[in-house]
């Protein structure tokens, strides 16, 4: 009997989608709609179930996941998972592979040059015929500038390989303890490393977001961290919106304590049409693109339907977030 599937949201990349049809029957919801989701669970044996943000699994949506053994973001994030509901149900949660480091990094560097060349501050006034609002502006070099990195995971690897290597950026990296292979490998990349976030925010003439949503980061970036930069800083955030504090950036942004931001994420996606960063110019915004490039977008979609299927199938695969616990649970 063929497996069946439930996919909350089209995939990112249409060979994804083609993959999971090849592996099982799979009933797709191009809108989320928490009560539709349901009634469909409460009516079919669903085998498992793929998702991509916005859409999201909730403890109500949980609790009708009767015959369900999988559940697959389409991110490596998992913010919009119960993961800790569905561990209790013993439903393996999985992220996605590491496939769109590159992606990431190259959009938080170009990011970085936006917000340091105010490429689209300049990009507006030329749409209007306005030639002469370069007249006694400057734009920042990026070369000699010490690059902050608040995490040292591979997107922040390839981040600070880019500012090193291609601009002569100076990186400073905060993790939360500094063992002798980070170390080494930090040295490697010519990258220092701090377990002082503050220092970071001090130093740095850029700062660059690369940690995950959890209860211990969520508003971690705040008026604290905004009081300590320099008044010409800016600040690239391409990791999770729900990092930082808008309210306070945008009160930190609007008094000139830092320069600029560039952000690609945002604590509720989409925003909301009053969203305090729309109208800002101190603000470059895209629309949580970072990652999709059309070559992640391709290899991660693919191997997302192919991990699903095999995690309903029981084999161990590196990716399922909540194995260990599962495994806990099972023994006790």
């Amino acid at each position: 009997m063929s497996l069946h599937i439930v996919q909350i949201l089209p995939m990112y990349h249409p060979d994804g989608e083609e993959k999971l049809r090849e592996l099982a029957d799979v009933k797709q919801f191009n809108e989320f709609d928490e009560q539709e989701i349901i009634g469909y669970l409460k009516q079919n044996k669903v085998d498992g179930i793929i998702l991509r943000a916005p859409a999201k699994i909730t403890g109500d949506i949980l609790d009708h996941c009767a015959h369900v053994t999988a559940i697959s973001g389409a991110g490596i994030g998992l913010d919009n998972i119960d993961v800790e509901y569905a561990t209790s149900k013993r439903i393996k949660v999985l992220h996605a592979p590491k496939m769109n480091s590159t992606a990431t990094a190259e959009h938080a560097v170009a990011l970085l040059l936006s917000v340091m060349k105010d490429i689209t501050v300049f990009h507006a006034e030329m749409q209007k015929g306005n030639f002469s609002f370069r007249d006694g502006r400057y734009t920042a070099e990026l070369e000699g500038k010490t690059l902050g990195l608040v995490g040292f995971g591979s997107i922040a690897q390839k981040v600070a390989k880019i500012a090193k290597n291609g601009f002569g950026m100076n990186p400073i990296a905060y993790v939360r303890t500094i063992s002798s292979a980070r170390q080494e490998l930090a040295d490697s990349l010519g990258v220092e490393v701090t377990t002082s976030m503050e220092e970071v925010f001090k130093k740095s003439d850029a700062v660059s977001l690369h940690i995950p949503l959890t209860a211990q980061t969520k508003e971690l970036v705040d008026k604290k961290l905004f009081n300590l930069m320099k008044p010409s800083a800016v600040l690239i955030n391409t990791s999770r919106g729900g990092v930082i504090n808008e309210t306070d950036l945008v009160e930190a942004l609007k008094s000139k304590t830092f320069k600029r931001a560039g952000v690609d994420v945002f604590a509720v996606e989409p925003p909301l049409a009053n969203h305090p960063f729309y109208g800002m110019d101190e603000i470059t915004m895209t629309p949580h693109i970072g990652g999709i490039s059309v070559e992640a977008a391709r290899e991660s979609s693919v191997i997302i339907a192919e991990n699903l299927i095999k995690a309903i199938q029981g084999e161990e695969l590196s990716v399922i977030a909540n194995a260990q616990s599962i495994v806990k649970l099972n023994r006790g």
